[in-house]
């Protein structure tokens, strides 16, 4: 006759298990805070509010204005990317360098959905004018998107961020058309900034 499995050897398993995911998420968020996600966040708010605000209030400089920032940005985003790699302080757990295949992916998939579901020349007038704000919502909630399932593993701070920042989105979209631009620097931009602040104060 099989011997029963006594139910507490279970339970205390689970709770190892549990304490072992904790303890693997707090590492994670150690190495993201020491590393160098916060300052970046906080410039590519910087990015935001300039771009969006210049297109809202000067927008005959603001492709120009838009292009040279995002090159700047990337261009940062790529050397600190290389110079931070590998992470000393990374924990040894393949859900790290998963974060950063997942932003990747998301961001080849925005780019694929964008080129096929969007005309790359508007006609100038109000269907050019609602297709940019189309596009700046797309990019906003897209980004938005990777916050919350980033808070699905790393704590709900990033996920209640960016279904508020989605909802502030879609807000500004249908009832703030006139100062769309300047609605989404301030949400946009403001919310990239605050999330590096965050991470920087909180999760070292």
């Amino acid at each position: 006759m099989e011997q029963e499995t006594d139910p507490r050897i279970s339970q205390e398993e689970a709770r190892a298990s549990l304490a072992e995911i904790d303890r693997t998420t707090q590492r994670i968020r150690h190495a993201i805070a020491t590393g160098t996600a916060a300052p970046l966040l906080v410039a590519w708010g910087a990015v935001w509010i300039v771009s969006y605000s210049c297109e809202q209030f000067i927008p005959r400089y603001s492709s120009w204005v838009w292009g040279v920032l995002i090159v700047a940005g990337t261009i940062a985003s790529l050397l600190s990317g290389l110079r931070q790699t590998p992470l000393k302080s990374a924990p040894s757990s393949p859900l790290m360098g998963r974060i950063g295949l997942v932003w990747l992916i998301l961001f080849a998939y925005g780019i694929l959905w964008a080129t096929f579901l969007s005309p790359w020349e508007a006609p100038h007038g109000t269907y050019g004018a609602l297709m940019e704000r189309k596009l700046s919502a797309y990019t906003c909630t897209l980004c938005m998107f990777a916050y919350v399932v980033m808070g699905l593993w790393l704590g709900r701070f990033l996920l209640y961020l960016g279904a508020l920042v989605t909802v502030a989105t879609l807000v500004g979209y249908f009832f703030v058309p006139t100062y769309f631009y300047a609605w989404m620097a301030v949400t946009g931009g403001g919310s990239l900034m605050f999330t590096g602040l965050f991470i920087r104060k909180f999760w070292r």
